[in-house]
């Protein structure tokens, strides 16, 4: 499909990541090397690649490319949490019952290229990835100081605390926001 400015989003399955692993793996350095990131533990290319290749096996993992030319320019992937998970790590305050209880679609990266960035391509990615999701929410987790945060808010997402996903990594904001109305 093509999005807006020409840029063509395509939707894949795990599998197909392998595919596209290098590009990601460039973008995702480019992207992390600069603050707050800064290239941390959590942020390197190993361990993006280390991250994605046990993701990629849980079954409805989906990944969004947007390409201009032959030019990976963003990304962005999740996977489904069944009832009763919550992320990894520490939790701080627990999060609700009722959002714990209930699936959710966990997104893992968002990742647009510097370039790229202000031209609405990061909501329409995401927004790719939500659609026609059969889970009742949508979580991740956002560097409190990033840029990104922000946005996230204005998107409509809501913090429900704070989440330290491995002892290297930093303390996170948890964000949900509903994809089924009750009625659903």
């Amino acid at each position: 499909m093509t999005g807006h400015d020409g840029i063509r989003l395509h939707r894949w399955e795990g599998a197909d990541v392998d595919r596209f692993i290098a590009e990601m793996s460039d973008l995702y350095e480019t992207v992390y090397a600069e603050p707050p990131y800064n290239g941390g533990p959590l942020f390197t290319r190993d361990r993006f690649q280390q991250r994605t290749g046990r993701q990629k096996q849980t079954p409805g993992f989906t990944l969004v490319t947007a390409h201009t030319g032959h030019a990976l320019v963003g990304f962005a992937f999740g996977l489904p949490f069944r009832e009763g998970k919550w992320w990894g790590g520490t939790s701080t305050p627990q999060p609700p019952a009722e959002v714990v209880a209930a699936t959710k679609f966990a997104v893992i990266e968002l990742v647009v290229h510097p370039d790229w960035r202000g031209q609405g391509l990061g909501r329409t990615l995401l927004d790719n990835l939500l659609d026609q999701r059969p889970e009742r929410y949508a979580i991740l987790l956002a560097e409190p100081t990033a840029p990104a945060r922000q946005i996230y808010h204005r998107w409509g997402w809501q913090q429900l605390g704070d989440v330290q996903p491995a002892i290297d990594a930093p303390r996170l904001h948890a964000l949900v926001r509903p994809l089924k109305s009750e009625a659903a």
